[in-house]
Parts: C-alpha cells; structure tokens; sequence
C-alpha cells in the first residue's frame, strides 16, 4: 500500500524537491496542484470518450 501512495504522489514531489521547497514552505499546496493535474490528464487520456 505504501508504494501506490508513493507512487500517486511522486509527480507533486519531484516537482517540490526541484523547486527546493519544505513541506512547511507550502510544498503540500504545490504537491497537491501537481499531482491533481498529472493524473487528471492521465485519466483523461485513458477514459474513452462517447461522442
């Protein structure tokens, strides 16, 4: 289990060590703004779309 949660949230991560930000420097903010745009356009690809 602990593997899928590092895995959902390893965009929003990478993203906050790039930037050099700590948790406490709003880096759950930015991680949380990432990771929602990473896999929302992932699910959005992956879904099949009715037209």
């Amino acid at each position: 289990m602990k593997n899928m949660i590092w895995l959902f949230m390893l965009p929003g991560d990478l993203v906050r060590s790039k930037r050099c930000l700590s948790v406490k420097q709003d880096g759950r903010l930015i991680r949380s703004f990432i990771n929602m745009g990473f896999w929302g356009v992932i699910t959005q690809m992956i879904t099949p779309r009715h037209v």
